[in-house]
């Protein structure tokens, strides 16, 4: 009867194990997505920056100022890449994806309103 009870001990440790292991492995799991943001400078680029790293769920985001291109590190267990678009959206920059409302685009200082034209809805 011990024995057995040392052996059910021995495979529920085990089972604890692989579990926790698993879980912690899932929450290590990050993705890379890089795609178009419209900005012009500097400012843009802190701006877009910005209105991601406030986010736990952002490891890092960098927009290129060239190519306008973000890439951003992110956790997909807790923002989809959709959010990921829709934020940079709210502060005023049209993503590939989505278009920022004209009021916010708007607020922008001068020299970080872009040609809106180029923009495909």
């Amino acid at each position: 009867m011990k024995s057995q009870i040392k052996i059910f001990g021995f495979v529920y440790t085990i089972l604890i194990t692989l579990f926790t292991a698993n879980t912690f492995a899932n929450s290590l799991h990050n993705e890379t997505a890089t795609f178009k943001v419209y900005g012009n400078c500097e400012m843009c680029k802190k701006r877009i920056e910005s209105s991601l790293k406030g986010n736990s769920a952002i490891i890092s985001a960098a927009w290129d100022v060239k190519s306008k291109v973000i890439k951003v590190v992110y956790d997909p267990h807790s923002i989809s890449i959709d959010k990921i678009h829709q934020l940079i959206a709210e502060a005023g920059h049209d993503t590939e994806k989505v278009r920022a409302s004209d009021g916010t685009y708007k607020k922008l200082p001068g020299c970080c309103q872009y040609d809106r034209k180029k923009i495909s809805e």
